[in-house]
């Protein structure tokens, strides 16, 4: 049996879902679809909302099997969770707890979202004043990380 990585995992994000629309600022539960197409799975879900002085408001979800509240949701074995439950689970991360090899492959994936990332556009559905890409140092410098990791790893295997 392969073991399942939250990596792997369907998920929701409340803040996407906020910004496109989906999750009312003003709802107590929201209609959420974990997937694609006709074979999706549809969830209700209690959400909580927090309005901050400046104008700006943040909506999060109940976790369905903790009550916690969490920013995304993974669907596990049918189940709708938040990434604690999961842990309590034994479903972790590929990059801290898998296999050397897969600890590497999910190193280069890493690599080529966050170089994806710097050469498209907005980071955000709907981007603060007018401005391009959003935290560009910080992906750089994460990039940057990522890539001596990946060349260390290579003088590792020379050795």
């Amino acid at each position: 049996m392969a073991r399942a990585y939250q990596d792997d995992l369907v998920s929701v994000n409340s803040a996407r879902l906020r910004a496109e629309g989906v999750i009312k600022p003003d709802a107590v539960s929201a209609t959420i679809r974990f997937g694609e197409g006709a074979d999706a799975l549809k969830r209700e879900v209690r959400v909580w909302h927090r309005q901050f002085r400046n104008g700006r408001a943040q909506s999060l979800f109940y976790c369905p099997h903790c009550q916690g509240k969490a920013q995304i949701l993974k669907v596990y074995d049918g189940r709708i969770q938040c990434r604690n439950c999961l842990r309590r689970a034994g479903v972790q991360f590929r990059a801290a707890y898998g296999t050397r090899e897969e600890r590497a492959q999910s190193r280069e994936k890493r690599v080529e979202a966050l170089k994806a990332k710097l050469a498209g556009g907005s980071l955000r559905v709907h981007p603060r004043g007018g401005r391009g890409i959003e935290r560009r140092r910080e992906l750089e410098l994460s990039l940057r990380r990522a890539e001596i990791r990946q060349r260390e790893k290579l003088l590792e295997v020379e050795r």
